[in-house]
């Protein structure tokens, strides 16, 4: 019976020693915080690419109005090729998902818009009636001018985080004046 009390002793020594080190702390603190640096990490990363695709559609935007303002008239075929274009200004993205409403606008002598004409694309996208009113940007129209209506949306889908946060549906617009002539005409086209 004496190497019982040998025994307890060295178990509450054994104890004492175990609770008075401290080696493990630090992989205790990093299996704790790793979490949620990952977490963070992921979080900067969606955002930084939903910047980056709101940018790229801002560009997108721009560019189309910009190329179509170049034109003196357009065909279906012209306005398929502008479409066309933004499949690489997009890129690396999907475009997928991308919407795209070319029209010219028109207005009257008391600056009042309305559309002249509209095209939608891809195909099936709805766009703008003709004769439909359209709202200008106070202090930009003029009277009796013409410009061009470049609406885009894209529904960007997270790539990590999308089991938490769905699509993020984006829109952008911008209007120009034509470049080459006082208006564009348009024949063709859907709406």
């Amino acid at each position: 019976m004496q190497w019982f009390p040998k025994l307890k002793r060295w178990n509450l020594r054994s104890w004492r020693d175990l609770l008075g080190h401290t080696g493990g702390v630090a992989a205790i603190e990093f299996a704790l915080v790793v979490p949620l640096v990952i977490i963070v990490y992921a979080g900067g990363y969606e955002i930084t690419q939903a910047a980056t695709v709101n940018r790229k559609l801002t560009d997108t935007t721009v560019q189309l109005a910009n190329v179509t303002t170049q034109y003196t008239s357009v065909a279906t075929a012209d306005l398929n090729n502008i479409f066309a274009a933004s499949s690489q200004i997009m890129a690396p993205y999907p475009t997928s998902t991308l919407t795209i409403v070319v029209s010219e606008v028109k207005t009257d002598a008391s600056s009042n818009g309305t559309v002249a004409w509209s095209q939608g694309y891809p195909t099936g996208t709805a766009c703008l009636a003709k004769n439909s009113a359209v709202t200008l940007p106070a202090g930009f129209a003029s009277p009796s001018s013409y410009y061009v209506l470049v609406q885009t949306t894209y529904s960007y889908a997270p790539t990590i985080g999308s089991a938490f946060v769905h699509t993020i549906p984006m829109t952008d617009q911008i209007f120009m004046v034509p470049r080459q002539s006082s208006s564009i005409p348009a024949t063709g086209t859907s709406c």
